[in-house]
């Protein structure tokens, strides 16, 4: 064996299979928000952080960008959700 611990999900019992498919899902939406929040924070980055970052904080037209920039994409993801549901809405 190539010292990985085999285990048969076969042998557990369904409230154990919906405990664990649970948790996957859980896990999954876990890196879901983290990759989203990375992609935000490369493109928000790019887009404002035009100088060097000499010091801890960033000058305010930075700051008062990278804030705009993420209102944006909120904005943007909270209109295509409703947009989403309304479609739902009318099946």
């Amino acid at each position: 064996m190539d010292g990985q611990a085999q285990f048969d999900i076969s042998k557990l019992s369904d409230s154990d299979r919906n405990e664990l498919n649970q948790f996957l899902q859980n896990e999954t939406q876990k890196s879901t928000i983290q990759q989203t929040v990375h992609h935000l924070s490369e493109v928000c980055f790019k887009k404002c952080i035009t100088g060097n970052i000499s010091s801890n904080r960033l000058d305010r037209t930075e700051e008062l960008c990278a804030q705009n920039c993420v209102d944006r994409w909120m904005d943007a993801n909270l209109s295509i959700l409703k947009h989403l549901e309304t479609l739902r809405g009318g099946q």
